[in-house]
């Protein structure tokens, strides 16, 4: 029997199973189910979220290897993979096959297939394009990111912003490494989930996902819980712009944060009166416009403003759904000042033996417990900041 048999047969218990879909009307693999030995997922807000899927494979009397030769695997070929609570599903991945390792050991009875997933970022790798935006009529990023999606099974998610259209862009890359440039100069998120594309700044007001449990008696869900507290992030980020006409005094700024506090003191108040302000510079990149350096300022400002990151690890079962990346969470049963709200920044999903594991790193940029996220960052901590310039 497969180590995974029994977890992705949804008749042995009342617990999280495993369904794994392949096709472009996508069809369970069946019987092949119980050859799966371990699938491993990793999803994050900055880069593709990418997975393994391990099956135990077994040569038939005619020569031919169950799962290899099965016709049901190849290259580019849409997958899906789908959490079973029982009671519900939720999807946990989406995207595509991108290759197919087989191992034949000496023991021919250790052989194995491994699948190499990516999501569906993948599909808009393949070709490097060059081409202007914009050029006869201004195009938000958002005309750009639906454009480049138009004929694949994507679409914008509905609360995608509209970024920038000041001026005309050039693209000399691969659809997706243009949008990513893009996300970046805006100081947003692209994030790839059931099938739609996000593309906008952080979600940190949305309903909150279902809480983590920490020391919670009979309800905790939470099987590890650390926080890392960070000093060493800036407060501000300063920026000069050369002028834009001749004889005119550059643009010299010093941004802050603008984003909703995720706790009921914003993590920067600590350290506030040490007299030096924290502060990093950049400068600007290319021939972007002063929007986009003060864009591109502000989203590293409210970047580092996460200066608290949590690690742990929850019982998918218990916790009965799946955490999602690019929202806030709840976390009950640690303490005062680490317990409340956070903002789910990787999650990886692990299917074994052992049942269904979900390792996370959240952040907050505030601390202290409140049911909903705050008002925007108070101005008394960086009023002494901006000041000085």
């Amino acid at each position: 029997m497969s180590l995974l048999s029994n977890l992705l047969d949804p008749g042995f218990r009342q617990a999280a199973s495993l369904i794994i879909e392949v096709g472009t009307s996508p069809a369970d693999i069946g019987d092949l189910a119980n050859l799966a030995a371990s699938v491993e997922l990793q999803i994050g807000r900055a880069e593709a979220s990418i997975g393994t899927i391990t099956f135990d494979d077994r040569r038939k009397e005619d020569g031919q290897w169950m799962v290899a030769d099965s016709g049901l695997f190849a290259r580019w070929e849409p997958i899906l993979i789908t959490t079973d609570f029982q009671t519900h599903t939720e999807e946990v991945f989406r995207g595509y096959i991108t290759q197919l390792k087989p191992q034949l050991p000496q023991n021919g009875g250790e052989a194995k297939l491994v699948l190499e997933l990516q999501d569906d970022s993948a599909a808009l790798n393949r070709e490097q394009m060059r081409t202007v935006w914009g050029k006869d009529a201004p195009m938000t990023d958002k005309d750009i990111l639906s454009d480049l999606i138009s004929t694949l099974p994507l679409s914008a998610h509905a609360d995608s912003a509209d970024g920038q259209s000041s001026r005309s862009l050039s693209q000399d890359a691969t659809p997706i490494q243009f949008l990513r440039e893009r996300a970046k100069a805006n100081g947003y998120e692209i994030l790839f989930q059931e099938g739609e594309v996000y593309f906008g700044p952080m979600r940190l007001e949305g309903e909150a996902q279902s809480p983590i449990m920490v020391y919670a008696g009979s309800a905790t869900n939470c099987l590890n819980w650390a926080v890392a507290d960070d000093a060493q992030k800036p407060d501000a980020v300063g920026f000069e712009h050369a002028p834009r006409e001749e004889g005119a005094e550059p643009v010299v700024e010093v941004v802050t944060p603008d984003q909703p506090l995720l706790g009921t003191t914003e993590a920067a108040a600590e350290g506030a009166g040490l007299g030096t302000p924290s502060i990093w510079r950049i400068s600007k990149e290319g021939d972007e416009t002063e929007e986009e350096t003060r864009a591109r300022a502000v989203a590293l400002a409210n970047e580092n403003s996460f200066k608290i990151r949590a690690t742990g690890e929850l019982d998918g079962t218990l916790y009965g759904h799946v955490l999602r990346v690019g929202a806030v969470v709840q976390v009950d049963g640690t303490g005062e000042r680490n317990g409340g709200l956070y903002y789910v920044d990787k999650v990886s999903h692990a299917f074994t033996p052992d049942g269904y594991r979900q390792s996370f790193e959240l952040i907050r940029n505030a601390t202290g417990d409140s049911d909903a996220p705050g008002a925007a960052p108070v101005s008394n901590t960086f009023s002494a900041i901006a000041s000085l310039f």
